[in-house]
């Protein structure tokens, strides 16, 4: 499944494509930042979660787990 997450990331907007599957493993890529150039976020991001938190390819826990909380909204986990 495929969704638009819009995360708060450092103080600003960050739109991205976030692909998913059932394994609760995601792909993200980022659309938009609208923020300062040296705080955008990574433009792709691969994580699963693992229980309340996840793991992946970016030390930036917050944005992953931000992401993961949005889709998870969207599509009603």
């Amino acid at each position: 499944m495929k969704v638009t997450a819009v995360v708060l990331h450092k103080g600003a907007l960050a739109h991205y494509n976030v692909t998913t599957d059932e394994h609760e493993y995601f792909e993200a890529h980022l659309l938009r930042y609208k923020g300062a150039l040296e705080n955008e976020p990574p433009l792709d991001i691969a994580f699963q979660k693992e229980g309340r938190h996840c793991t992946g390819s970016t030390k930036e826990q917050d944005l992953m787990d931000d992401l993961c909380d949005a889709v998870e909204a969207k599509v009603q986990r």
